[in-house]
Order: structure tokens, then sequence, then C-alpha cells
């Protein structure tokens, strides 16, 4: 997602270490790889589990057009059964998780757009409130204003995955444009291979 580009700079940048000292900066650098590859990749194979589930159960069946985010775990129950923990629970808990977690990381994105990249000083409460209302309030009212029809859900949900996808390189070529600059990142830039994958 587009604003987890900016929090993961950010993050790096919330670590003290003194940046003259090359060797603590790379330390700090080879910490950051290994974090969030791990995060990253802990993403990719559960969504790599979820979408070989629904692969597996619906290519080509009558359901499969009409499956959504509102309806996918009592199919998911119908197809597979229930068992000791029902998979209808499994399904609700894990689209809470991802809500959840893609609110937080857009809100710490917020807060550190505000308070570092922009240099807007504010308290801490009074940033935390202007950042979480702006990740909550749009979607109470969407939810309210949605609330009429599931399929619309299903449907805003498909375009906003497709306006995300448009937005990443308006995130991405800014980021790669400055951290290829000598001048800016020093011996820390990033070579041509990265550049250009």
């Amino acid at each position: 997602m587009p604003h987890n580009v900016f929090l993961h700079s950010a993050l790096v940048q919330s670590r003290k270490i003194d940046p003259n000292k090359k060797g603590r900066v790379q330390e700090a650098l080879n910490y950051y790889n290994i974090e969030s590859t791990v995060a990253l990749s802990v993403t990719f194979m559960i969504n790599l589990f979820v979408t070989t589930v629904f692969a597996k159960g619906f290519y080509g069946t009558e359901q499969a057009n009409s499956i959504g985010l509102v309806n996918a775990g009592q199919y998911l129950e119908e197809k597979y059964g229930g068992g000791l923990f029902p998979i209808l629970y499994i399904w609700g808990i894990g689209l809470l998780a991802a809500g959840q977690s893609s609110t937080i990381t857009g809100t710490y994105a917020g807060q550190f757009i505000m308070g570092g990249f922009l240099n807007l000083r504010l308290k801490k409460w009074l940033r935390a409130l202007i950042t979480r209302s702006c990740a909550i309030v749009p979607t109470i009212i969407v939810a309210i204003v949605y609330n009429s029809s599931e399929g619309s859900l299903d449907v805003l949900n498909e375009w906003l995955n497709v306006l995300q996808s448009v937005q990443i390189p308006f995130a991405l070529i800014p980021l790669l444009t400055l951290v290829s600059k000598e001048r800016i990142m020093g011996s820390f830039k990033v070579g041509p291979v990265l550049e250009v994958s």
C-alpha cells in the first residue's frame, strides 16, 4: 500500500543513531531490512494462502461470481465444513486483523508525515486525534452510506484496490529518485539494479 512506503521510511528515522557513524547507520539499515523482509514475507504468505484456498475451492464453480468479503466465510464453511473451530470465525478474525493492520499503519504513516515530513509541530494527543480521525471518520461515513447493499461494499473494495495500485507509483517514483542520489544519501544510495527493479 502506498502509505506503507512512507511508514517504512519513517521507521528507519525513528532509530536513535548517529548519522555520522557509517557503521551504526549500516547496522540500523541491516536490522530494518530484516524487520521489513519478515513483515512483508508473512503478509505475502497469508495472502498466498487465502488466494490458494479460494482458487482451490471455488475456481470454475457457480459460486465464484457471487463470493465477496461479506459472504466468503459462509461459502468457505459450506465448502470445507465447520470443524472444531469454524472457518467462518477464522475468516472473520482474519478480516478484523487485516482491517486493524491497515488502519494502524495508515494512522502511523499520517503521524510521521505530519510530525516529520511536513514539520508540523503539534501536541502528541492533538496529532494522534487528527490522524486517527482522518483514518476512522471516512471509514464510518462509507460504512453508513454503503450499508444498504452487501454487494456495493465488495464493489467499493475492488475500486479501493484499483486506486491503491494507481497511487503506488506516486509514492515509489519520488522515493526511488531521492534514494538514488548520492548528494542526498551519500554512500548509502541504492545501486542501479535496485533502482531499476
